[in-house]
């Protein structure tokens, strides 16, 4: 599971792609989960759950 900003979804989705040879979930979080979840690509807040 990656948690990605608005940047990096197409990486995030690349590399479920790419692990798991699976179209991946793309999930928006909640106002709440944005708060404490950061991208996994920089330090900026998370706005997605990208999943297999």
């Amino acid at each position: 599971m990656y948690y990605c900003c608005s940047e990096h979804i197409d990486m995030a989705i690349e590399d479920i792609v790419d692990f798991y040879a699976l179209p991946p979930k793309i999930d928006k979080l909640t106002a709440e989960e944005q708060l404490s979840t950061p991208c996994k690509y920089c330090s900026d807040k998370a706005l997605y759950r990208v999943d297999k």
